[in-house]
């Protein structure tokens, strides 16, 4: 077994690595990206799960009662609302986005402000809103057993977090690639992992001998397939990723699964971009073009497709109600601000290509495109009003697309619909573009809290890729964590 070097500061987790080897050899320490992510998860809810009922029973030792099923019966609204509280808080602050979570400083700040949140929503609950007629002994319950339960929990997870952080966030820990292909796509795969720090690319494999020896992306190009067994010894190599467009012949094919046999990970780019990204290498897939497509026919569609509808009515009626709340005030607002109309209405191709007319608050000075012509809004563009960037931001522009959501003509979560000047011009320069319309174009979507508006080609082209994600992906899990995440970014003003 070979020893790495390390620092001093790193003696202890390399002893405890060998140790583990040798006890568990047939285990790796390294973590694949779903089992951290799930990691993540399973310690956050025992972590909070834990605060909570530590901080009951240190108030039932502290008043002579006894803790119980039944004591936690009758406490269970609080309990229930202050854990799920924590995990939705931790979900919208990204806190499971691995790019996130081995960042000390944003992970301290955001479990901060989780703490302060959730401590905030108790005082007002029962100071505020609780009945008077409590008993004095329950009374203190109430406020006594969760204020310690958001201090006890905020301290274990702040402690946790930067174990993580610390541990699985250095070098030593990361995921081991080597990349085959030092050409185009392998390079892009290489400038993604700047971004994630649990892979480290120890090199790339080419059989062009004029790359050997030398360097991309700050990577090194090891050799050629007839290396590639002594490369994975010498560097202890943990996943082998194909970034090669072209069909790969019998040779390799073979040579691929005698390392996949002795337990190293083979992976096509496509598959570890996604992974990684959240979105589809449209660009890069070359003869794997069908990795683009959302291919796989879902046995449950239909019972998937009411659902969607069903959940699309229910978000609806709570939008509406929150548009008919606001409207008033945006409508005077926008009044006062610049003269003209206070709804914009735009045609936009939705499903199947069918055409609708979608409605927003206006944004922009009226006649913002006087001759005609579809205009890409950009950063910073003269024709958004004061009021028009405000509502921009916070979304609020959008709420008036409910009423398209009820009819049917759209859904709470899709691909944005595009009007049609722009969809006739993308589609002859982005591969697969038209691909965006099997869907029912969404109030909010999976490009729009990764990416944000788009102004040029470039954006367009991106935002393909995470729609394309979202259609191979779709799940109602995925789409209630995109309502989620909405709702994190109107709370943070993050619309443009």
């Amino acid at each position: 077994m070979k020893i790495e070097k390390t620092s001093s500061s790193t003696n202890f987790y390399t002893l405890g690595r060998l140790m583990f080897s040798y006890l568990l050899p047939e285990i790796k320490l390294s973590l694949e990206f779903s089992e951290r992510k799930f990691l993540l998860c399973i310690a956050d809810i025992l972590l909070i799960a834990s605060g909570i009922v530590s901080s009951l029973w240190y108030w039932t030792y502290k008043s002579g009662r006894t803790l119980s099923l039944e004591l936690f019966g009758y406490h269970s609204a609080w309990i229930v609302a202050m854990g799920i509280s924590w995990l939705i808080w931790m979900f919208i602050s990204d806190l499971y986005d691995l790019r996130i979570a081995v960042k000390v400083k944003r992970t301290i700040q955001q479990i901060c402000w989780g703490a302060i949140g959730i401590g905030l929503i108790y005082l007002v609950y029962y100071f505020v809103t609780a009945p008077a007629s409590i008993h004095t002994e329950d009374a203190t319950t109430l406020r006594f057993a969760p204020a310690l339960a958001v201090g006890t929990t905020t301290i274990l997870l702040l402690v946790w977090r930067l174990m993580y952080a610390v541990v699985l966030g250095v070098g030593h820990a990361r995921q081991r690639v080597l990349i085959i292909g030092a050409g185009v796509t392998g390079k892009i795969l290489a400038e993604s992992f700047k971004q994630y720090p649990q892979y480290q690319a120890i090199g790339f494999i080419d059989d062009d001998r004029k790359l050997h020896g030398k360097t991309c992306q700050n990577i090194p190009v090891l050799g050629d397939r007839h290396t590639l067994g002594s490369d994975i010894d010498r560097y202890n190599v943990d996943e082998i990723v194909l970034a090669i467009s072209r069909p790969i012949d019998e040779d390799l094919l073979q040579l691929l699964t005698s390392f996949h046999e002795r337990g190293i990970a083979v992976t096509p780019m496509p598959v570890l971009y996604e992974q990684m990204t959240g979105k589809v290498a449209v660009e890069h897939i070359g003869s794997q073009w069908y990795s683009a497509l959302p291919l796989n026919k879902n046995p449950f569609d239909t019972f998937n497709r009411i659902g969607k509808r069903i959940l699309d009515l229910i978000c609806g009626a709570m939008i509406g109600a929150i548009f008919a709340l606001v409207f008033p005030f945006v409508a005077i607002a926008i009044k006062l601000d610049s003269p003209g109309a206070i709804f914009y209405k735009q045609e936009r191709v939705g499903q199947y290509g069918a055409k609708f007319t979608v409605y927003k608050f206006r944004s922009m000075v009226q006649n913002a495109e006087r001759n005609g012509k579809a205009q890409w809004a950009v950063k910073g563009d003269a024709r958004i009003t004061k009021v028009g960037n405000f509502i921009r931001k916070t979304r609020l522009d959008e709420l008036p697309q409910v009423l398209n959501v009820l009819r049917g003509e759209m859904s709470m979560v899709g691909p944005r619909p595009e009007r049609y000047q722009f969809i006739k011009e993308l589609q002859q320069q982005i591969p697969f573009y038209r691909t965006r319309l099997a869907a029912k174009p969404g109030l909010t979507g999976w490009a729009q809290i990764n990416y944000g508006y788009g102004s040029t080609v470039e954006d367009a082209s991106i935002k393909l890729q995470y729609d394309l994600y979202y259609l191979k992906h779709w799940s109602p899990w995925l789409d209630l964590k995109i309502l989620l995440r909405t709702f994190s970014v109107v709370l943070k003003m993050q619309g443009q």
